[in-house]
């Protein structure tokens, strides 16, 4: 019994700790990776685009990093507390970010003014600030969710809140993590997807590996979307326990589609890659 229950209590500290701290690390890398060859890959798509794949990789791999802290930081009210940082980035940033590099890479960046940057930015921060509110709100306390040894992890207390109708609060989270990122990266993917299947003959003669980079670029973001979408569902609609490893697991898996699909040369004929040192 004492094996089955440090089993038990290591898969959680996986769920927890490890997943969401290595899809930090490759979004960390990816941020650093995009900086490096944005001057080179500039010629080839919008250097606004790169800029923005760049905060949006590095915001992300902040709101994956902080999970880990924020079960660590001790009982309420401190996974509140970090847990609403985490929120808003992602919400906030990470979303409209991901949106604008992938909608400017496929569209250009003259078709991209800056009131549409400021509007979309506007909005997913209107939806990150009533996010945060809802979420402290429905959030009733913490609970131990790992014990090991001197380690103690806990995290906060949604469905065993005294709110009143709480199940109606965890609707409005599930809502609006269902538009922000949910639908705004699924849109993305399915830009970037068309994009690929659409490129244009010319530039497919020069540079032969575009839609094939594109392409993976798209199922790395189709992968994340629709992780985000189940795993929200889970807590907005059941009382799944862990069920933040579903999108912790896509956020990995995406990270490394995304490492597979920028390390690709824009052309198949080039056997040392633009970047290498």
């Amino acid at each position: 019994m004492l094996i089955e229950e440090m089993i038990a209590e290591l898969l959680k500290i996986f769920v927890y700790i490890v997943i969401p701290g290595l899809a930090g690390i490759t979004f960390f890398a990816l941020a650093k990776f995009v900086k490096q060859v944005t001057p080179l890959r500039a010629l080839v798509a919008s250097e606004q685009a790169y800029k923005a794949a760049f905060w949006g990789f590095l915001i992300f791999g902040v709101y994956l990093s902080l999970r880990p802290v924020q079960v660590l930081a001790g009982p309420h009210p401190w996974p509140l507390v970090i847990s609403s940082i985490r929120e808003f980035l992602l919400i906030a940033v990470f979303g409209p970010a991901s949106f604008l590099a992938m909608a400017t890479l496929c569209f250009g960046p003259e078709k991209i003014g800056k009131k549409w940057v400021a509007a979309i930015f506007v909005f997913c921060a209107v939806l990150a600030i009533l996010f945060c509110i809802v979420n402290a709100r429905a959030v009733g306390g913490s609970e131990e969710i790992v014990k090991l040894g001197m380690m103690t992890a806990y995290d906060g207390l949604w469905f065993k809140s005294a709110q009143p109708d709480i199940a109606s609060w965890m609707r409005i989270l599930f809502v609006i993590r269902l538009l922000d990122p949910g639908l705004i990266l699924l849109i993305s993917a399915t830009i970037v997807l068309i994009h690929a299947i659409t490129y244009p003959t010319q530039k497919r003669k020069i540079y032969d590996n575009m839609p094939k980079k594109l392409y993976i670029l798209s199922a790395s973001v189709y992968v994340y979307a629709i992780s985000l979408i189940v795993g929200s569902c889970f807590y907005g609609f059941e009382t799944v326990p862990d069920q933040w490893g579903v999108y912790h697991l896509g956020s990995l898996i995406a990270g490394l589609l995304e490492t597979t699909s920028l390390s690709m040369p824009v052309r198949s004929d080039v056997q040392v890659s633009e970047h290498a040192q």
